[in-house]
């Protein structure tokens, strides 16, 4: 019996010695994907979607665009606009070329269809874009 508790004591013994030290740290790794606004008929990668969205928007402004008297060709407009949680856009300034030209591509913008707003972990966020025309 005494063997026995001298066995068990040098068991326990070296299990206790053998675990300390022995840290059980639990690391979870969080990925929360930024989606940007997606065009209707728009899908695939985000990349995918970020192309798809900027030539939409393209084609859009360009389609039915009236170009105001004077106009000259190759003319720059750089537009800073939003596209809000709505999913709509707000055009926040504009350099380079005449009002006019201005007025029709704020016209065009705000005209786009709704579209689903960019989003960071399922909640809906403000995307900022830089867009530079040439006319």
């Amino acid at each position: 019996m005494k063997k026995l508790a001298l066995v068990l004591f040098v068991l326990v013994s070296t299990v206790s010695f053998a675990q300390e030290g022995v840290s059980m740290k639990r690391t979870t790794t969080l990925t929360i994907s930024e989606v940007p606004p997606t065009w209707p008929g728009c899908d695939g990668s985000i990349n995918q979607k970020n192309n798809c969205f900027r030539q939409k928007l393209a084609n859009h402004v360009v389609r039915g665009f009236k170009f105001p008297a004077g106009h000259k060709s190759g003319t720059r407009v750089v537009v800073d606009m939003i596209i809000n949680t709505k999913g709509r856009p707000e055009i926040k300034g504009m350099e380079g070329g005449s009002k006019e030209l201005q007025a029709e591509i704020k016209r065009k913008i705000m005209s786009m269809p709704d579209v689903k707003p960019g989003h960071s972990g399922g909640t809906p966020e403000v995307r900022k874009y830089k867009l530079p025309f040439t006319f």
